[in-house]
């Protein structure tokens, strides 16, 4: 007996209680501890994230004003007109936003060219804007404390350049050029703003007490948000140090983290990467002590709440452990009351046995004191196992139930009359029930109640279902983002949704009962209730256009759609109605309309203006080359003279051929010479061309192998065009092809309609994004434009040519190294007799 009362319930709930405080004590404390690590892994993880995005937008920065400078130049370089180059400045920094200036510097420091109206005619030291690359080279060099390059001339009298407020300034890219005619060195510079790096930075971090920088390798600052407590141009001893983000992006790291002093002198965690390819790199740095800061708060936020759940907890087990002892008192007193009446239970449930429904007596508190065999048959239980259980736990522990036995007074007791509820059988199914229960008042005045539950779970499902069809109708009615209506078969609302009454501006109770269209002109009204009637006779579904006045007088184009939905009986019972406003559409189909019109014209006259610009070239041209080729018969005896004629001829026969193509190009696009198609086999026409490039193969000492096959390949096209077509290919090839190099050119039948050539060289390739591109016209590989030469007009006369006789062409790299150019024609019907 003794060790049956050490495991009581009570004891068993006051052990377990202090189990659980301190259970929660430890965790609270092996949680904070976790959370010091994972705080600190988390910083440092979104610092090094911080770090990559402010790296991309200085490269991106630096990049894109480095090509903005390659363009201006460029321009410069070719001899631009200074009207043209210092609108171009101008653009560029109104484009580059990060920009304080773009300017072009001759080597004397005189300022030729300026967006910037203050620094122009100015004249700088040479050495004002640190080392100047090469010509064609890039270099950004450290900070100028300077507004522009007019703060950079010295002041009249005086031998040194004025200084500007500490900060203020700017960090130069430089871009090394030579001036046309003269050749003279000369730098194109864009000045960088660090204040609108140090705004995208400080931006980014979006915490007041985190710091950025980006740095040069030589420590020196070039923009810096305002908490690092430094200015551009300032040089930090730290970040020298050993082991310091510096001397680790000397040693080759490109990227990293660190934990100590940084911007600021105190500890901080920090993140640095570098930029690719340039001198700089990027610091992201957030105290120590913030992050120290932080767990405190975790610590307070957590430890104390601990604290109190864990004397809540043992608060909690003593008044639970008090309370089951009293609970074990009363059991134990109604254990032996249960006793003496299971006897008479016994007696009366055979009674009830043939019942199906559920017959059951229970206490004053709901408690079953008695039910019918039917809950063995149903449950699969005995019903021995349900006496003294309330009766709403036999329902899933029902509210609705439970509250049948309510304490309450006398008339409310002889008022209770039914509730329903869910049974959940053993199987998993669910029932359900209807229950009802009426008092019994015994002899000594105790309550008690009798009743009976009736399985309806038949009628329930059906209920469920007819509403479960009702709400998705209304769900799908109302959740409709286009405007929707129900009519019946006399025309009249039924129901309308949201996006109706917002469209039409009448509101739903107004139209409900009243004729569709009542609201509109008689004769838009007949359109719609013809159609309506029309539909309602045939079921099914119709759309149509038509056209909507508003209230505010604006015309709408509508696309309405009607279907009919069924009774019972399969007839139309009504109409569901909805309509799209489709004005957008509408205008968007008429403006796409114009501006294919507006472009087509544009391209007819693009045309046209080659086609006059290279007819009106070819007459000096015809001019040069003979003056050219009669200079340098006569200059014979002069070989010096004799060559500078022979230049001269060449770069005239290099133009003609450049406005041979437009012409060409432009001939083609406006079908001023129509393709002239002929019967004719492909081969002989190879050869001819072939033939006719032999120089041209002997003097790169080239190779060509023709695999043309032994059977005819005809095809309807024009001779000339052909010849044309297969000549620009294989020039191509010669021309792109090493010294003793081989060329591969292959024709055969490809299926029963179509021929396929190829050629095929050992060149360098193409990068597989061009393979598309260098089908445009001026537009030439990246691999090959630079030592190729060419006009970039050939292939895209290729791919006209090939277009008009109804074929395809297109480039891919060859296995092994070169390129192929495929083409395919049509080949030509069989003719109803072959002649000899």
């Amino acid at each position: 007996m003794p060790h049956r009362n050490r495991w009581r319930p009570s004891s068993i709930t006051a052990a377990a209680g202090v189990l659980l405080a301190v259970m929660l004590l430890a965790g609270t404390g092996y949680s904070l501890w976790r959370e010091k690590g994972e705080l600190v892994s988390e910083a440092a993880e979104q610092q090094a994230l911080l770090a990559r995005v402010l790296e991309d937008h200085a490269s991106r920065s630096l990049d894109a004003a480095q090509f903005a400078l390659a363009g201006l130049a460029d321009m410069a370089e070719r001899g631009a007109p200074p009207e043209v180059l210092q609108a171009l400045l101008g653009q560029t920094q109104a484009s580059l936003g990060f920009l304080r200036g773009v300017a072009l510097v001759d080597e004397d420091g005189h300022v030729l060219a300026t967006a910037n109206d203050a620094d122009r005619d100015a004249r700088i030291a040479t050495t004002a804007l640190g080392p100047w690359p090469a010509a064609g080279r890039n270099a950004v060099n450290g900070f100028v404390p300077a507004r522009s390059l007019a703060g950079l001339a010295p002041p009249t009298g005086a031998a040194e350049m004025p200084a500007a407020p500490r900060g203020v300034g700017f960090f130069p890219l430089l871009r090394g050029l030579k001036l046309p005619g003269s050749g003279r060195p000369a730098v194109m510079v864009a000045l960088l703003n660090p204040d609108a790096i140090a705004n995208f930075q400080q931006l980014t971090l979006n915490d007041a007490r985190a710091a950025a920088a980006l740095v040069r390798l030589d420590g020196q600052l070039l923009a810096v948000t305002d908490s690092a407590e430094h200015l551009p141009g300032d040089r930090i001893a730290s970040l020298s140090a050993p082991d310091s983000p510096l001397e680790r992006v000397r040693a080759g790291t490109e990227h990293g983290r660190w934990m100590g002093p940084g911007l600021r002198a105190s500890d901080q965690l920090g993140s640095f990467r570098a930029l690719r390819g340039r001198p700089l790199l990027v610091l992201v740095e957030l105290p120590q002590a913030e992050l120290r800061d932080r767990w405190l708060t975790t610590v307070l936020d957590l430890g104390l709440p601990a604290l109190g759940m864990a004397a809540a907890l043992l608060g909690l087990a003593a008044v639970g452990a008090a309370g089951l002892r009293g609970r074990e008192r009363s059991l134990a007193q109604l254990d032996e009351a249960q006793g003496q009446v299971l006897e008479r239970e016994r007696e009366l449930s055979a009674i009830f046995g043939s019942v199906q429904d559920l017959l059951f007596r229970t206490d004053a508190t709901g408690r079953v004191t008695f039910i019918n065999d039917s809950y063995a048959r149903i449950s699969g239980q005995t019903v021995e196992s349900v006496l003294g259980q309330p009766l709403q736990a036999l329902f899933g522990g029902s509210p609705e139930v439970a509250a049948l036995f309510a304490p309450g007074d006398e008339p409310m007791e002889a008022a209770r009359g039914q509730v329903r509820a869910e049974w959940v059988g053993p199987d998993g199914g669910t029932r359900s029930f209807e229950i009802h229960v009426v008092p019994l008042r015994r002899p000594q005045g105790d309550l008690a109640w009798v009743g009976s539950a009736a399985d309806v779970s038949g009628l329930v499902r059906a209920q469920a279902d007819l509403r479960a069809q009702l709400g998705l109708a209304r769900s799908l009615l109302a959740s409709s983002p286009l405007p929707m209506s129900v009519l019946d078969t006399h025309n009249r609302y039924l129901d309308v949704n949201r996006a109706w009454e917002q469209f039409t501006g009448r509101s739903r109770d107004a139209v409900l009962g009243t004729r569709a269209g009542s609201y509109l002109p008689a004769d838009e009204a007949a359109e719609h209730d013809a159609r309506d009637a029309a539909l309602l006779a045939h079921g099914g579904e119709m759309s149509y256009e038509t056209v909507w006045h508003g209230r505010d007088g604006r015309q709408r184009d509508l696309l309405v759609s009607k279907s009919t939905f069924p009774d019972a009986q399969g007839r139309p019972m009504g109409i569901v109605v909805c309509f799209m406003d489709i004005s957008d559409f509408r205008e968007a189909d008429r403006a796409t309309r114009a501006a294919r019109d507006a472009a087509l014209e544009a391209s007819r006259a693009k045309s046209e203006f080659i086609a006059n610009v290279s007819h009106e070239l070819r007459t000096p041209l015809q001019s040069i080359l003979g003056f050219s080729e009669l200079g340098a018969r006569r200059a014979r005896e002069q070989p010096r003279v004799a060559e500078f004629f022979n230049d001269v001829h060449r770069a005239g026969e290099r133009m003609l051929s450049l406005v041979n193509d437009l012409l060409d190009l432009s001939k083609i696009e406006r079908g001023i010479e129509p393709i002239q198609p002929q019967r004719l086999d492909l081969r002989p026409l190879a050869l001819e061309v072939v033939r006719e490039l032999v120089p041209l193969l002997t003097a790169r000492q080239l190779q060509l192998e023709a695999a043309l096959g032994s059977e005819d390949l005809l095809l309807m096209a024009d001779p000339l065009r052909l010849q044309q077509l297969l000549r620009n290919l294989l020039a191509n090839a010669i021309r792109f092809s090493p010294e003793g190099g081989r060329i591969d050119l292959t024709a055969r039948l490809d299926g029963t309609h179509s021929i396929r050539v190829e050629v095929a060289d050992r060149g360098p390739g193409i990068p597989p994004d061009e393979l598309e591109g260098i089908f445009e016209a001026f537009v030439q590989s990246s691999a090959t434009k630079n030592a190729a030469g060419g006009t970039g007009l050939g292939l895209a006369i290729c791919r006209r040519i090939a277009k008009a006789h109804g074929g395809r062409i297109w480039a891919a790299n060859r296995d092994g190294g070169g390129a192929v150019i495929t083409l395919v024609l049509p080949a030509a019907p069989p003719a109803a007799s072959t002649p000899a």
